[in-house]
This record gives C-alpha cells, sequence and structure tokens, in this order.
C-alpha cells in the first residue's frame, strides 16, 4: 500500500525521472492526507505574518482536525447513512423560520459568500449526514438528569442577589511554545503597541480587527455580554476597578496576553428555575455531547490506523 501512496504523489517529468510535489502529512487507514491539504485548510486561519513555529503549531492543529474529519467520514460510508431531498427540504423550512427570513433573502445572503444555491444544499445535506451519525454514535450515550439541572441552577445561584454582568472586547496575543523571558517580553510590548494605539485615537475594534490573534479578532474582538463570574481569574482582577469605557493594561494569562476594553458593566436580577431550566439544560446537553464526541473520536481513533507523517 505504501508504494501506491508514494507513487500516486509522483510527477513523470522525464522518462526515468520523478519528482516528489507533495508530501503525505498522515495516513488514515486507507485515505491520504497530504501537507498540501493541511496548508490550504490552514489559510483560512492564517494571518499571513506568522512565524515558523506558529506555523508549526497551526499546522499541527488542522492537521488533527483533518484526521477527525477523515475519521467521520469513513463512519458515514461505513454506516451507509443517507439523506433524502424531503428532509433537505424541512432543514432548509428550520433554517428560514429559526432566522425569520425569507427564501429570496437566504439565497442573496449564499450569493453574497460566492457560493450558488446548489453548493449550498450540498453542504446541507452533508450536514445533516454528519448529524445522523452523531445521533446514532454519540446522543444516545448523553442523559441529562433533571437533579443535574437543578444542582447546575443552585450552583450557579447560590448566595447571589444580583449578576455582574460586563459587556467587554478584547486584544489577544498568543504564547509561542514554551515561552522563556525574551518571548514573553516581545508579546507584552506587542499589547503594549495595541493598547497605545487605542489610546492615540484608533477605534479599539479597528485595533483587534487588525492585530488580535483571538477567535473575535473579524467581530472587533467582542466577547459580548459575559457573567463577571464567567471570566478567567486574572481578567477579573484586572477588571475590578476599570470604568466603562476605559481599557485595562496587558493582563498575562496562561496563554497569552490580553488588553481588555470594558464597554458597560450591569447587574442583572437573579431568574426562576422554570426561567433557566430550558436553557441549562440545552447547555449541558450541547456540553457532554461535546464531551462524549470527543471520547467516541478518541475510541474510533484508538481502533483505526492513523499514521502521521508531518515533523
Amino acid at each position: 500500500m505504501q508504494s501506491s501512496l508514494i507513487f500516486a504523489l509522483l510527477l513523470m517529468t522525464a522518462p526515468g525521472e520523478r519528482v516528489l510535489v507533495d508530501r503525505i502529512a498522515a495516513v488514515v487507514n486507507d485515505d491520504v492526507i497530504t501537507l498540501s491539504e493541511v496548508k490550504e485548510a490552514a489559510k483560512a486561519f492564517a494571518k499571513g505574518n506568522e512565524s515558523p513555529e506558529r506555523q508549526k503549531l497551526l499546522h499541527k492543529d488542522i492537521l488533527e482536525q483533518l484526521i477527525n474529519e477523515r475519521l467521520l467520514t469513513q463512519q458515514i460510508a461505513e454506516a451507509k447513512i443517507e439523506v433524502t431531498e424531503d428532509e433537505v427540504e424541512r432543514a432548509m423550512k428550520d433554517i428560514l423560520r429559526q432566522n425569520k427570513i425569507s427564501q429570496a433573502q437566504l439565497e442573496e445572503a449564499i450569493r453574497s459568500r460566492g457560493m450558488s444555491m446548489g453548493q449550498y444544499l450540498e453542504d446541507l445535506k452533508s450536514q445533516l449526514i454528519r448529524l445522523k451519525l452523531v445521533d446514532m454514535k454519540v446522543r444516545s450515550r448523553v442523559v441529562i438528569p433533571e437533579s443535574d439541572i437543578k444542582t447546575e441552577f443552585e450552583s450557579r445561584t447560590r448566595g447571589q442577589a444580583k449578576e455582574e454582568m460586563l459587556t467587554i472586547r478584547h486584544v489577544f496575543f498568543r504564547w509561542g511554545e514554551n515561552p522563556g523571558a525574551e518571548e514573553k517580553a516581545r508579546v507584552l510590548a506587542r499589547a503594549q503597541e495595541a493598547r497605545a494605539k487605542v489610546e492615540g485615537g484608533t477605534a479599539f475594534a479597528d485595533v483587534a480587527k487588525d492585530v488580535s490573534e483571538g477567535p473575535t479578532a473579524a467581530q472587533g474582538g467582542s466577547l459580548g455580554e459575559l457573567s463577571r463570574k464567567g471570566l478567567l481569574p486574572e481578567l477579573d482582577r484586572a477588571l475590578i476597578s476599570v470604568k466603562p469605557g476605559q481599557m485595562t493594561p496587558p493582563v498575562e494569562t496562561s496563554n497569552g496576553v490580553h488588553v481588555v476594553l470594558l464597554e458597560d458593566r450591569i447587574f442583572k436580577d437573579p431568574v426562576s428555575y422554570s426561567q433557566m431550566r430550558d436553557k441549562i439544560y440545552q447547555e449541558l446537553y450541547q456540553q457532554r455531547v461535546e464531551e462524549q464526541m470527543k471520547i467516541w473520536l478518541d475510541e474510533l481513533r484508538g481502533t483505526s490506523a492513523v499514521a502521521i507523517r508531518l515533523k
């Protein structure tokens, strides 16, 4: 098998001469993941100025995702999961209803993303097939007893008259792998520079879009409204004395450095169990589905032939 895989990645340029045009990043059972696939998938997450170290970490994360994708695809094929046109149509109607938009508005949104309606329907069909696989392999493992919901509710509301809610944005710079003093100084300097730009009159959201390495960069660093008790301890301490409209100094955490803008601080009245019950159920359910999905993928990977070639 190995010789046939290598042969597939060779290009005949002259009699007796072969030139390697791609590398094997991983083999998942009988499927090959090439380095070019990893690089192509990484483009959506790369800013174009990553260091070789950061690029290596990004490629490693992307490869792990692609391996899981291959395993899922193989499971779908093995289970012979299919989706009918009626199911796709029902899903489409659900999308229109949940988003409160018309068919014409959806089609316009699809075109604005550079997709055709046919491509969108194919993507939707693929997602429905995947949901069926998750239902079959994962969701059946998840049970949320009422007692768990009540325990979570009590944990969230115990001894709390009002809940402090913060609306914040942040600029985030990630540490490199095994950061030493020099690396930390470099990242802190970038955070100070970003903060100085805001102090100089540039909108915080624009700075976040330009330089933040966090997943919310495209949204101007917006984290929306968050409960204070859900914040990282380092951020919570930094925000205690900050007033709306003010920024924190650079805040070091285990993953990197944050500069946080406090947009608003309000105190919400507590809600009843009946008001929170469905929300808590959905959150616990989603959390446990994700946990069981990871467990199932780990089990699947343990019984599969996965060979990583990317160094």
